[in-house]
């Protein structure tokens, strides 16, 4: 962080400003309660805890985000699945339409006397040949009666299940709209809310002598050569490594400024695997679980449970990553807060 002034530690305070009483729910908004009062400390401490405070929001907010996405690709498949059982309702009733009338003729005929017995047959069989004749006449008609009440039958319960399993997606429809448009207003307030935090953070980085503001917008950390491992997960790691210098800006996602789950989002879409979301909670629950005892290069790390901020490790405590406002990608040692890590394949 700013140099002169302990950089590890200032980078450690920030990352951590807000301590483990304050972390929010990510659906939730930040609550005043937890939020640190800066007023009385120095410049430097005014804003690395209200640069806290807008991560862990931005945070909140990219997480959300993704969630959106996710209650929308539920809301398309359930109106999918609505219109693939309303057509299939509409197949299934048109089959049991042509049976129904012949079921209906049935019934009129029974009431009309039609139903004959083989005893009734007997009775008026003029010979042996007639009453046999007869009696499969009998038979035939009865096996005809019974197939078309079982295609009946058969039809009318493909309907009922169409139209039981349509209500059911027009209710699972509703629901995913409702929680979509609920989650759309929580994201509102929260973005309205980051703005305003964004403006606090702005004035108190502008507090900072400008010696302190250039070594925030120009340090990129040790300047070693990391060795990453072969796979998707080194190819990544290179490519975080490639945007050291890069500014952070809340939201970023390349290819010019990131945020810290962004740039991993970044990373592993330019290495070959698209799709990670930018989130640094929903990447906490990718991959395989790694204990810190065991962590490589490549290993996803993370600070926070749900994660409020993630890097990728590149070996001997260090990590790469975009670490807050007025900064830019670089190296840095793990700092406390630390929570776990993941590792990602191909």
């Amino acid at each position: 962080m700013v140099r002169g002034v302990s950089s590890t530690k200032l980078t450690r305070t920030l990352q951590c400003a807000l301590g483990a009483g304050a972390l929010i729910a990510i659906t939730g908004l930040t609550p005043a309660s937890a939020i640190a009062d800066p007023r009385g400390s120095s410049p430097a401490d005014q804003f690395e805890q209200l640069s806290a405070q807008a991560d862990r929001l931005n945070e909140q907010i990219n997480n959300a985000t993704v969630d959106l996405a996710g209650k929308r690709a539920d809301l398309a498949k359930a109106n999918a699945d609505l219109a693939t059982t309303q057509a299939a309702e509409t197949i299934a009733l048109a089959k049991e339409k042509p049976f129904r009338a012949q079921v209906d003729q049935l019934m009129y005929a029974s009431f009309q006397g039609a139903g004959t017995s083989q005893l009734s047959a007997l009775l008026t069989g003029t010979s042996l040949q007639d009453y046999l004749d007869k009696a499969d006449y009998l038979r035939y008609l009865a096996e005809d009666r019974a197939a078309v009440l079982r295609q009946f039958t058969a039809a009318a319960n493909d309907a009922n299940t169409a139209e039981a399993r349509a209500a059911q997606d027009q209710r699972t429809a509703q629901d995913a709209t409702s929680a979509a448009q609920a989650l759309l207003g929580q994201l509102d307030a929260q973005r309205s809310q980051l703005r305003q935090q964004i403006q606090q953070v702005d004035a108190a980085l502008g507090m900072l002598p400008a010696s302190q503001r250039l070594a925030l917008a120009t340090d990129t950390g040790p300047q070693g050569s990391y060795i990453a491992p072969a796979g998707i997960a080194g190819r990544a790691m290179e490519i975080a490594l490639a945007q050291r210098g890069k500014t952070y800006v809340y939201g970023g996602a390349g290819p010019t400024t990131f945020d810290c789950s962004g740039l991993i989002a970044y990373a592993y879409a330019q290495a070959g695997k698209p799709g990670i979301p930018h989130s640094a909670a929903a990447q906490q629950t990718l991959g395989i679980p790694v204990s810190k005892a065991d962590l490589q290069p490549g290993d996803l790390v993370f600070f926070g449970s749900p994660a409020y901020h993630d890097g990728i490790y590149v070996g001997n405590g260090m990590m790469v990553n975009a670490p807050h406002t007025g900064t830019v990608v670089r190296v840095e040692p793990l700092f406390s807060g630390y929570s776990g890590a993941r590792r990602l394949g191909a």
